[in-house]
């Protein structure tokens, strides 16, 4: 039996994704910082039928201790993690544009150090073993956009690791992948105060995500295609064009 473990899989696109890769009889482990909530996925998840194993292992990713303790854990008692989805993330949309540097320091605490800590302990492990880490990233890292400063930032860096590791990682046989989902009915993106266009539900984020990672072998995943192509092609944008838009959309 294969296991995967899943960083922030309490709620949203990591429980969905827990639940489909149990439906296809994988051993699951599953972290988060909150308890309660992870109990909870867990009675959630034990009440389905389905041909897996479910583990839950409080962690919180922020803490370099929490990190290495999880997956000591998970490796010695549980098995060899063969997918590592590495999907905690702290969201906090800045409605007001105020620059709110305790904000930042949450973001990157979680988003970024949170994303090393687990990469710094996978490695020793999974060193020959062509095993996967695979990191949810979003669209919003790849260019800064108003009002998403911290969590903008925090997103970008998670890509430009991918991009890195992707090639450092190939000379230990790790796989390392990315994830960039456009917009998903989680309780973090029900924060925001726009309309998200082609709107998909986690259980559409769980099937794509399963889909992917046991069956495609592309670096990037992503899913809607034509909202994230969207983002994509802002890229290539010269500044002058891409603040003159955001000028017209929202007076930024």
């Amino acid at each position: 039996m294969q296991t995967i473990w899943i960083t922030g899989g309490s709620s949203g696109i990591g429980f969905a994704t827990a639940k489909e890769f149990l439906s296809n009889g994988w051993q699951v482990v599953i972290s988060s910082s909150n308890k309660e909530k992870l109990e909870n996925a867990k009675n959630r998840l034990i009440d389905l039928k389905h041909d897996g194993k479910l583990h839950i292992v409080p962690c919180d990713i922020s803490k370099i201790k929490d990190v290495n303790n999880t997956i000591d854990y998970i490796e010695t008692k549980l098995g060899k993690i063969n997918i590592a989805l590495l999907n905690a993330s702290a969201y906090s949309p800045n409605k007001d544009q105020i620059f709110d540097i305790n904000n930042y320091e949450l973001l990157v605490d979680v988003n970024i150090k949170g994303t090393l800590f687990c990469v710094n302990r996978l490695k020793d492990y999974m060193s020959g073993r062509n095993n996967t880490i695979a990191i949810i990233s979003s669209p919003l890292g790849y260019r800064g956009w108003p009002t998403a400063g911290a969590y903008g930032i925090s997103k970008a860096a998670q890509l430009s690791l991918s991009e890195s590791l992707y090639f450092d990682f190939k000379k230990l046989n790790i796989n390392v992948r990315v994830i960039c989902p456009g917009f998903i009915d989680t309780e973090a993106t029900r924060k925001n105060s726009f309309k998200m266009p082609f709107l998909k539900s986690a259980e559409y984020a769980g099937k794509k995500i399963f889909e992917r990672l046991t069956k495609g072998k592309e670096f990037e995943i992503i899913f809607p295609f034509l909202i994230v192509y969207f983002f994509k092609f802002t890229r290539i944008l010269p500044y002058k064009v891409y603040f003159y838009i955001w000028k017209k959309l929202g007076n930024f």
